[in-house]
């Protein structure tokens, strides 16, 4: 089977949308199909990718999540793009990423009405566009928001990664037949349980001896960064040896600012951005993993990570954090920083509990959520998007 895939982000960026995506092409690519992605010209090459890029004009240079105008702008660019891949690759499936995406397959199917279709969403679109400030919630623009992302996602049989967007793909309208609910993947191989890496933690100045919490993700407000700084102020006060290290970008100089405004700057380090494949061995200095996300429809890759590598989590309580970690995670109220304080407090001063938890979330990665499960659920949901379509 030949699959092209339409990804209308700067891949590769090291970030989870980026990563799922990835993860989705090397799963599938191990059941023995082949794959074509068509993206923004911006982002860095990979060599398990074959990868046709749009035209990038010279002054775009975002590479961040959240929308923009100038991707607007970029649509009929990669539009184009796509059509001449598809008359030259002759795919059987065009998979579709992201409700951009959705609008180029709209495109593409009209002229090329032969491929199956189908869309993948990774949250909501209207959500996504409020998080990040591109519309205010209950504005004109959010409606009329809300009025496409209704239109593209019943357009397509849709894949997704949980619940809480399955229900809200239903909320938008499409019947649940034409629903299907992957899972994200993650590569147990590459993300597995590793010793404490003296090497890099010398050249970053890390002491094996403080108590180490690991934050991974975009530094955003929806992420759930503000909230985890300001519990990490009550967890520093009660834990004076406590260090939290956080890989992510943007917004690198705000958060070090609120940091030394909480008065917690000494007790943080700001790694910046890691590529992907260098990420468990940045992992392996951590002890106790957070994911304080407040995006309630919104999947997480990074907890898929830190179950990997055999690290316990700490996260909001939220549906979409408890479908990935099921009895292996460690709740917080949502959004209350002072819960979160709480929760990270307990599993630093239980260190035999969370080694148990993080032995139970290794195990659950390898027999539920690896690249192997994903990518035959991958397959399936082609050919049940066959018979929805």
């Amino acid at each position: 089977m030949k699959i092209l895939m339409i990804a209308p982000t700067p891949f590769m960026a090291d970030r989870g949308c980026h990563t799922q995506i990835l993860l989705e092409i090397e799963a599938i690519q191990a059941q023995g199909h082949e794959v074509l992605l068509c993206t923004y010209g911006l982002g860095r090459d990979l060599p398990t990718v074959k990868t046709k890029r749009a035209w990038n004009p010279w002054w775009y240079q975002k590479l961040s999540a959240g929308p923009s105008l100038t991707k607007i702008l970029l649509l009929p660019i990669l539009t184009w793009t796509t059509l001449k891949a598809i008359r030259q690759f002759h795919p059987d499936v065009v998979h579709a990423h992201l409700h951009e995406g959705g609008l180029i397959a709209m495109v593409c199917r009209f002229i090329f009405p032969k491929p199956i279709y189908c869309l993948e969403t990774q949250g909501s679109l209207v959500g996504e566009c409020v998080q990040h400030g591109f519309v205010k919630a209950g504005s004109l623009g959010c409606w009329f928001l809300g009025l496409i992302e209704s239109f593209i996602v019943r357009q397509f049989p849709v894949i997704t990664q949980a619940e809480k967007m399955v229900d809200e793909l239903k909320r938008l309208g499409v019947r649940p037949e034409k629903i299907t609910n992957i899972k994200d993947a993650v590569d147990t191989e590459l993300f597995k349980p590793t010793l404490f890496d003296e090497a890099l933690a010398d050249r970053l100045g890390i002491l094996r001896t403080k108590k180490r919490v690991f934050y991974l993700g975009l530094l955003e407000t929806y992420q759930g960064v503000d909230l985890l700084l300001k519990a990490w102020q009550k967890i520093v006060h009660a834990e004076p040896e406590a260090l939290l290290l956080l890989i992510g970008y943007p917004n690198i100089e705000h958060y070090q600012k609120m940091a030394e405004e909480l008065g917690v700057a000494d007790h943080c380090r700001f790694l910046g951005r890691v590529a992907y494949h260098e990420l468990p061995v940045y992992l392996s200095l951590g002890q106790l993993a957070v994911a304080p996300k407040i995006a309630l429809t919104e999947g997480d890759g990074k907890i898929y990570n830190y179950m990997a590598m055999g690290m316990a989590t700490v996260a909001f309580d939220r549906p979409v954090s408890r479908e990935i970690l099921a009895n292996t995670g460690i709740f917080a109220e949502f959004g209350d920083s002072d819960s979160l304080a709480e929760k990270m407090l307990w599993a630093l001063r239980h260190p035999t509990e969370v080694e148990a938890l993080g032995r139970r979330a290794r195990s659950r990665a390898e027999t539920e959520l690896s690249k192997t499960a994903v990518g035959r659920r991958l397959e399936a949901a082609y050919l049940q998007c066959n018979g929805a379509a």
